[in-house]
């Protein structure tokens, strides 16, 4: 598919770039430039209290962003200075964050399961040490008189998607499957990130977007709105922490250190949301003005953090299950480009123990 290839070229190509001693091509929002972590040491700084902090390089999958305010949260209150690390984030697009983890020009990135699976589907050497999002994100978003409330309903649909890339699209497929349908079922139509306007406008009966995005723009508005969640029909993995299988096996202290302090912001962000909004604005550009809206999408962010699993296991646990499911579908549908070992493709050995 094109997809597959898409992200197969670009990550093949980074590889040989980085394997002849070029600098990956920067990418808008993340920096290329190779940091230590994944191969040779790491830089240190001292610390305010004279001991030396290591420099770590977190990818966030997008742009700065409320979603994120356990990673926010986790600097602000000093988690990862408690480990000994002093923690940049990188915002970019989800596929720039992996194919920067797979030359290793960042230590850790934030990328879904299923993304890291079509690559490391092209022997991409990534690991998936932890869950963020315990829920697939991706939701179908229609007008209330659309008349859309099942995967069924959206046989002979016109639906705007960003792309035939990415969550938006593999959820969609899933979804679809999950009904019966294919891809043909359906018409598709490229909207780019103009979900709202497009189905506002009445260019789609339906959109695919982010349970923490698009229906939150949507009902601010003073639409209202049906939604079909992927997460109520299909068990897919979702957004993560993913590093390098080097990093995992040379230095599983690092590793360690950098979950625990994501898994602190997590916690606190559950416990205390207001807090972590407080926490996140000097991140995100033009926090001041739009504090209710972040409290909005933070809340909507809030139910994918945890699931039943979490509940037993804790937070950021890997449901094998759900592994095994979303790999299977993955292959069924044709977004793999090869077989891998899902063994190898993530772990909960970094989590602390129950």
């Amino acid at each position: 598919m094109r997809r597959v290839m898409n992200l197969a070229l670009g990550v093949l190509l980074l590889l040989t770039l980085a394997g002849c001693g070029a600098a990956a091509t920067p990418t808008a929002g993340v920096s290329s430039a190779p940091t230590a972590g994944a191969g040779g040491g790491v830089a240190a700084t001292p610390s305010r209290s004279g001991g030396a902090l290591r420099k770590v390089t977190i990818g966030l999958g997008y742009i700065p962003d409320v979603q994120f305010a356990p990673f926010y949260v986790a600097k602000e209150r000093g988690y990862f200075r408690e480990e000994g690390l002093e923690v940049e984030f990188k915002q970019g697009f989800e596929t720039d964050v992996l194919k920067l983890l797979g030359t290793g020009a960042l230590n850790f990135g934030v990328a879904g399961g299923d993304e890291m699976m079509i690559a490391r589907s092209q022997g991409v050497p990534l690991v998936y040490v932890g869950t963020w999002f315990q829920k697939y994100p991706i939701t179908v978003v229609a007008l209330e008189g659309a008349n859309i409330r099942r995967a069924e309903d959206l046989k002979g649909r016109t639906i705007g998607i960003p792309g035939r890339y990415g969550a938006t699209y593999i959820g969609l497929r899933a979804l679809l499957d999950s009904a019966g349908l294919k891809e043909s079922d359906v018409q598709l139509r490229e909207v780019g990130f103009n979900q709202v306007q497009a189905l506002t406008q009445g260019q789609v009966e339906a959109v695919v977007g982010y349970a923490n995005n698009e229906p939150v723009q949507l009902r601010a508005l003073g639409k209202a709105i049906t939604t079909i969640n992927v997460f109520d029909r299909v068990s897919l993995v979702s957004n993560g922490l993913i590093t390098d299988e080097k990093t995992q096996r040379d230095d599983p202290e690092l590793v360690r250190a950098v979950t625990r302090a994501i898994l602190r912001g997590i916690r606190d962000t559950l416990a205390n949301p207001d807090e972590a909004v407080t926490l996140s604005m000097p991140t995100i550009p033009g926090a001041a003005e739009k504090r209710e809206q972040l409290r909005a999408v933070l809340a909507a962010t809030l139910p994918l953090l945890e699931s039943a699993q979490t509940g037993t296991n804790g937070l950021g646990y890997c449901d094998p299950a759900s592994w095994a499911t979303s790999r299977d579908l993955l292959k069924r549908l044709g977004f793999l480009g090869g077989d891998f070992d899902l063994d190898k493709a993530y772990t909960n050995a970094f989590l602390p123990k129950r």
